[in-house]
C-alpha cells in the first residue's frame, strides 16, 4: 500500500522530532546546572502523568490489544477495566510511600532495587533483584523492535525487510537515549502520548464509518448474529478460560502498573511533589479506560468484519482493516491512516522502550557494577559510561526482537509476569517491621522459579502468568520471616524516612 520512501521518511520525520526533543532537553539541564544525571529526573504532574501513560501503553495499544479483544472478546475488556479501577488504591498504599522514602532520601533512589535496599540492607538482595528486573526489559524492548518493523513490513506490502526495520529502528532508539536520558523521554512522552491517543481513536471512527456506516448497533449486531462468542467467555478463540480470568488482570493490576522496572520509577521516584502523585493516581484511570476502549473496539470491528485470521495476523487487525477495507472506501485515507497507524505504533513503542532501556542501563551502572562489583565510576565519566551500557543494552534487546514469538503478548506478559513475585516483598517492607531480608532473597527466588516453571515446565505461564509466583513469594516471605532475625537496626532508618515524610506531605497532627 506504502512505498517504502513513505514509511522511511515517515519514520525519519518523527526520529527528527524527538532527537530534536533530545538535544533541546539536555541544552537546558545543562545551562540550569539542575544536578540530575542522564537516568534520574523530577518532573511536574502533566509531564508525569504522560510519561507513565506513554510508557504503560507500549506495543499493546496498536498490536497485541486489538488481537487479544479479537482472540478473547468481550471478557478481556472487563478484565482491563476491573484492575485499572484498582490502580488508584494500590498506588496510594505502595507507590506513594515509596515516593515519600525517595523525597525524605533527596531524590536519589536511581532503580527499583535501590528502594529494596533501603528497606533490607541486603547486597545479595540488590544484586537478585537488579538481574530480575534486567530479565523483564529485554523481551519488552524487544516487542517494540518486532511491533515496529513488522508495521513497516506490512504497511509496505513485504517491500521493507523486517530484520533491516529491527535493526535501524533499534539503533535510532538507542541513539536517542543516549543522547537524552530519561527527561528527554518524559518530554517526548507528553506530545507523542496525545499523539498515539488521538490517532487510536482516529482509526477506529475511521474503520466503523468504512465497515458499518458509523453505527456502532451495526457492528455489535454483526457480532451477535455471526459471532455470539464475543460477548462470552471464553471469548472467539476460546481464549479466556477460568484461570485467564483471573491471572490476566490480577497480574496486570501488580505487575504492569507498579512493578514493570519502568513504570516503578516514574510512579515512585518522578514526580516532583505530593500534588503530582495524587493526580498520576486519579488521571491514570481514566486515560486508561479512554485508551483501552479504543483498543478494544478495534477489536471488536475487525471481528465483526472478518472472523478468521490466525493468531499471530490477529495483532495486525489495524494495517488489515485499512487495507482491506479502506482502501476501497477512499485509497487516499486508507493511505493517511496506515502513515498514522506506523506512527502511533512507532510513538508508543519507543515511548515504552526508551522508558525500559533507560532504567535497565541504571540497573547495570549502579544495581550490579557500583554495588556487586564494586566498580566506582568518576563522575565526569558517568555519563559516559551510562551511555556504553544503553547502546550495549539495545543492541542485546534488538539481537532478541530478530527472532521473536508469535505473538508479541507472549513478550509483553512473560515481561509482566517475571516482576510479581517481588509486590509482597515491596508490601512487607513497607508495612511489616519483621520481615526480614532472608524472607526477601528466598521469595525473590521462589516466586522467580515458580513463574519460569509456569512457563515453561508446567505450560500454564500463559493463562496464570505471574499469580502463582507471587503466591509463592507471599507464603515464602511470611514463612522465613517467621523463622529467621534481622537486625532492627538495619530498617531503622527506612521506617523513619518514612514515618517523617508521612508527617511532612501528608501533615499529620498529633
Amino acid at each position: 500500500m506504502l512505498s517504502s520512501t513513505t514509511i522511511w521518511v515517515a519514520f525519519a520525520c518523527y526520529m527528527v522530532f524527538l532527537l530534536g526533543v533530545a538535544v533541546y532537553v539536555t541544552q537546558k539541564e545543562k545551562k540550569q546546572a539542575a544536578g540530575e544525571n542522564l537516568l534520574t529526573a523530577s518532573v511536574p504532574w502533566p509531564v508525569l502523568v504522560m510519561t507513565y501513560i506513554a510508557s504503560l501503553m507500549s506495543t499493546w495499544v496498536f498490536f497485541a490489544g486489538p488481537g487479544a479483544y479479537y482472540r478473547g472478546g468481550l471478557g478481556y475488556w472487563i478484565s482491563e477495566l476491573s484492575y485499572i479501577a484498582l490502580f488508584p488504591i494500590v498506588a496510594h498504599f505502595t507507590m506513594n510511600k515509596v515516593w515519600i522514602v525517595n523525597q525524605q532520601k533527596q531524590g536519589q533512589l536511581v532503580t527499583p532495587a535501590d528502594f529494596y535496599y533501603e528497606r533490607f540492607k541486603s547486597p545479595i538482595l540488590r544484586t537478585i533483584l537488579g538481574l530480575i528486573f534486567l530479565a523483564a526489559s529485554f523481551p519488552y524492548i524487544a516487542s517494540v523492535l518486532v511491533a515496529i518493523a513488522q508495521a513497516a513490513q506490512y504497511a509496505t506490502g513485504g517491500n521493507i525487510n523486517y530484520r533491516m526495520a529491527v535493526i535501524v529502528v533499534g539503533l535510532i532508539m538507542t541513539i536517542f537515549v543516549c543522547i537524552g536520558g530519561v527527561k528527554s523521554a518524559a518530554m517526548a512522552d507528553t506530545v507523542q502520548g496525545l499523539l498515539f491517543i488521538g490517532l487510536l481513536w482516529v482509526i477506529v471512527i475511521a474503520c466503523l464509518i468504512v465497515g458499518f456506516g458509523g453505527s456502532l448497533p451495526a457492528a455489535v449486531g454483526s457480532l451477535w448474529e455471526n459471532t455470539q462468542s464475543f460477548f462470552s467467555y471464553p471469548g472467539p478463540s476460546g481464549w479466556t478460560p477460568y484461570s485467564g480470568r483471573f491471572g490476566y488482570p490480577f497480574s496486570c493490576a501488580i505487575g504492569w502498573t507498579i512493578m514493570l522496572p519502568h513504570v516503578f520509577v516514574r510512579s515512585g521516584y518522578f514526580g516532583d511533589n505530593l500534588k503530582a502523585q495524587r493526580r498520576l493516581s486519579f488521571l491514570t484511570p481514566v486515560l486508561q479506560a479512554i485508551v483501552w476502549t479504543g483498543t478494544m473496539m478495534i477489536g471488536l470491528i475487525g471481528l465483526a468484519l472478518v472472523n478468521d485470521l490466525a493468531s499471530s495476523e490477529s495483532e495486525l487487525i489495524i494495517p488489515y482493516m485499512i487495507q482491506n477495507f479502506v482502501d476501497g472506501y477512499s485509497p487516499v485515507l486508507a493511505k493517511v491512516l496506515m502513515v498514522g497507524f506506523f506512527i502511533g505504533a512507532s510513538a508508543v513503542g519507543l515511548s515504552t522502550a526508551n522508558a525500559f532501556l533507560s532504567v535497565s542501563s541504571a540497573i547495570v551502572a549502579s544495581d550490579l557494577l557500583k554495588n556487586t562489583f564494586h566498580m566506582n565510576v568518576s563522575k565526569d565519566k558517568e555519563t559516559l559510561v551510562n551511555r556504553i551500557i544503553i547502546a550495549v543494552l539495545g543492541l542485546g534487546s534488538l539481537l532478541l526482537a530478530l527472532d521473536p514469538p508469535d505473538l508479541i503478548f507472549t513478550l509483553i506478559m512473560f515481561a509482566i509476569a517475571i516482576v510479581m513475585p517481588l509486590f509482597p516483598i515491596l508490601v512487607f517492607g513497607l508495612y511489616w517491621k519483621k520481615a526480614t531480608k532472608q524472607a526477601a532473597i528466598v521469595s525473590a527466588i521462589v516466586g522467580t522459579v515458580l513463574v519460569l516453571m509456569t512457563y515453561f515446565v508446567w505450560n500454564i505461564g500463559g493463562t496464570w502468568y505471574g499469580a502463582i509466583g507471587m503466591l509463592g513469594s507471599t507464603i515464602t516471605m511470611v514463612a522465613v520471616s517467621l523463622c529467621t532475625k534481622q537486625d532492627e537496626k538495619d530498617a531503622e532508618p527506612f521506617y523513619e524516612a518514612l514515618e517523617s515524610g508521612i508527617n511532612r506531605f501528608y501533615k499529620v497532627q498529633e
